[in-house]
């Protein structure tokens, strides 16, 4: 899903078939353009040009406002949530880190609040957190270091812990200058799994599983059926519907100099297919899944 106008409207990519249709997300064009945060169940999380919060389902044009997040900036570090949000049993969870000292203040919304919570001043630091959303798996918040360290937030007992067992994929010393690695966390068939990507084409990228046993992150080779997409804001994992997509990766985005392009990573040839785009004016997208709600879209000639 992404906009390429301010008329209240955005336009839905099916990457498998190419398709193109136009959409709205239920705001009125005078709040475009909005800034897209994250992805779940058919819904967007946006912000808009004057920095006020929704939840849409472009799906069904239903919104969600949600409450000024006071300490939206440049300490902002991700937004999720655990169900839809016509559900009292929402929860919103955003996740801002002080780069200075890497403590982590978590914040709060459930479904039919004012404001948000603010639940958690960190004592715990967790080492440069990733610019990747966080993942509600088994009842609690998944957070990613750059290292690859895994900080939890539990948000019934309202606590946030670091993974300590798990050795991070990176030594102090080893960790990727700022915005030359791209890293995702996403469940996949019951697993959580991380990705890492750096930002060039020449180079692999590494898959890696958390085995919650052994407490550590085992390499993963082959996505046995499985397609990924990838996106920092939203990142998910569907069986492959055809074999001509298995073991592949789609990502929205891929910086490459000025040029923002999309790309699929093949894991079997390990290599890059370049398509849908190659422009010099980088638009706003996110991974969008349907949920079981439909609406009737207009195609867009391609």
């Amino acid at each position: 899903m992404y906009q390429e106008k301010t008329d209240g409207t955005c336009k839905l990519l099916d990457p498998l078939n190419g398709k193109e249709y136009i959409t709205s997300v239920g705001l009125p064009s005078s709040v475009f353009p909005i800034r897209m945060l994250s992805s779940k169940d058919g819904w967007v999380i946006v912000l808009d040009a004057a920095n006020a919060m929704f939840m849409s389902n472009p799906l069904n044009e239903d919104v969600v406002k949600l409450p000024p997040l006071k300490d939206f900036d440049e300490d902002f570090c991700g937004i999720t949530f655990t169900s839809i949000p016509t559900s009292p049993d929402c929860v919103v969870m955003a996740f801002c880190a002080d780069i200075v000292n890497g403590n982590i203040y978590i914040y709060k919304w459930h479904s039919g609040e004012e404001d948000w919570t603010f639940i958690y001043d960190d004592e715990s630091p967790m080492r440069t957190a990733a610019k990747t959303n966080p993942v509600f798996f088994q009842g609690e918040f998944y957070c990613l270091a750059e290292a690859g360290e895994l900080g939890v937030f539990n948000p019934v007992e309202e606590t946030w812990r670091i993974l300590d067992k798990l050795r991070p994929v990176y030594l102090e010393d080893d960790i990727p200058l700022t915005g030359k690695e791209d890293c995702y966390l996403l469940e996949l068939d019951g697993n959580l799994i991380s990705v890492f990507k750096c930002n060039y084409f020449d180079n692999d990228i590494r898959i890696i599983k958390l085995d919650t046993e052994k407490m550590e992150w085992i390499p993963v080779k082959d996505l046995a059926g499985w397609t990924l997409f990838l996106d920092t804001r939203a990142s998910f994992a569907k069986p492959s519907p055809h074999k001509s997509w298995s073991n592949k990766i789609l990502f929205t985005a891929f910086c490459s100099g000025p040029i923002k392009i999309c790309a699929t990573y093949c894991m079997e040839s390990k290599s890059y297919d370049i398509h849908f785009c190659d422009t010099k004016n980088p638009f706003d997208s996110v991974w969008l899944e349907p949920n079981l709600i439909r609406k009737c879209l207009m195609d867009v000639p391609c």
